[in-house]
């Protein structure tokens, strides 16, 4: 491998791309663990909107979210449902999606900014938007998706 070959791959960062409805999303490869179908869900009384419940994996209590309510474009039927597991700051958390699309790399200068037509509370949860095979795809910001201020806001919007 050449020095150059080696200065690109540097600039590369892989993706996991998947679908909720119509659209693509992308998280970092870095904080996805693995893909699991989940139907043993059980609901947590008082929790935010967004959290179906909890599982069981291997041990290891882990809130599941409903991905498309969070994001604000849908709901999740009950049932059996894919769940990507993904690191998100210091905890585990499985958060929907319909489909995985793919893994692959990326160029770090094919993220483009945000449009200002996103909202400032959703523009926040991305970090940016790429085209990949002639679609666009909206990269998520992992570390974003469940801060404080998400939490803070969903349960202010319960009472």
């Amino acid at each position: 491998m050449t020095t150059t070959e080696k200065a690109e791959r540097t600039q590369e960062r892989h993706i996991v791309v998947f679908r909720l409805n119509s659209t693509l999303f992308a998280l970092d490869i870095h904080s996805v663990q693995e893909i699991v179908q989940q139907s043993d869900i059980v609901p947590v009384p008082g929790a935010p909107p967004f959290i179906m419940g909890i599982v069981n994996l291997r041990g290891r209590i882990m809130a599941v979210v409903d991905t498309k309510r969070l994001l604000g474009i849908g709901e999740t039927s009950s049932g059996k449902v894919l769940v990507m597991v993904a690191q998100i700051g210091e905890h585990l958390v499985g958060l929907t999606v319909d489909e995985v699309e793919q893994v692959t790399r990326i160029a770090h200068d094919a993220l483009e900014p945000v449009s200002d037509l996103v909202s400032p509370e959703e523009a926040r949860r991305l970090e940016g938007i790429l085209k990949l095979d002639g679609k666009l795809v909206l990269l998520l910001d992992a570390n974003r998706l469940l801060d404080e201020e998400t939490i803070e806001v969903a349960m202010s919007q319960r009472s």
